[in-house]
């Protein structure tokens, strides 16, 4: 073994310990870094839950309120958990307390590279709302909807994630009623699609932020459910969203 180490040199084995030094500090995919955040595709740890807060602004077209551009704000929260590796379910709760968005999901994760990554998934939503002022407006409706959606993220710092994501927006029932007149739609059909722009990042003292900008066009917003509109086509309903992550 003496002679042996002697004919290989010193120089060598210098060689050999700075490769089983750079080997062993190459980071698997699993110790990919994972800041808090809502939007990006990385699957939460086994076991863990993500929650956020914040507020989502949806400004009506001009189609429905003609020169009065009126930005609705409504609270945001979401609230995630893992179930695998890759696997976990999210909820999301918008409301304006008298009417209500709530969606329930499952969402599939995976890196592509150390950098780049992937999700896809499907929610399903119930929207409802009551307008009523005694003697004179009496206004109720309800619905179901499902958002099978997929997203492509980014990370371009350590702590800073771009995340771009589309989804389709697809009716499955939709009722409504205006005193003793009722109308109801029993059909499944596609209601429209969306793109979303998501930046999440530190914003002070350890506390992360969501801040983006989603671009919808449909044939149906739940939250203009109300002005009961006479269009048969799709408007555009841009949405701006800041969300605090806790």
């Amino acid at each position: 073994m003496k002679t042996f180490l002697t004919s290989v040199g010193p120089g060598l084995l210098g060689s050999l310990l700075v490769v089983s030094v750079a080997l062993g500090q190459t980071e698997p995919r699993d110790s990919i870094p994972r800041q808090p955040g809502i939007y990006f595709p990385q699957a939460p740890r086994p076991g863990e839950w993500r929650k956020s807060l914040g507020l989502v602004f949806t400004t009506t077209p001009p189609e429905l309120t003609e020169e009065v551009r009126v930005s609705v704000p409504a609270i945001d929260a979401n609230l995630q958990h893992s179930l695998s590796k890759h696997l976990f379910v999210t909820g999301r709760l918008q409301t304006q307390f008298v009417q209500s968005h709530l969606a329930l999901g499952l969402r599939w994760a995976t890196p592509l590279t150390d950098r780049l990554f992937f999700s896809a998934g499907n929610d399903v939503a119930v929207w409802f709302g009551a307008l009523k002022i005694k003697d004179v407006f009496n206004s109720q409706a309800y619905g179901y909807q499902t958002f099978p959606h997929a997203s492509l993220g980014y990370r371009l710092t350590r702590d800073l994630r771009l995340t771009v994501r589309s989804e389709l927006m697809i009716d499955l029932y939709y009722r409504s009623q205006v005193g003793s007149l009722a109308v109801e739609y029993d059909r499944r059909q596609i209601n429209g699609l969306a793109f979303t722009v998501v930046l999440e990042q530190p914003f002070y003292d350890n506390q992360h932020v969501s801040l983006g900008l989603r671009a919808a066009y449909s044939n149906f917003n739940w939250q203009f459910w109300s002005l009961y509109d006479t269009f048969d086509r799709n408007l555009f309903y841009p949405q701006l969203f800041f969300s605090f992550i806790l």
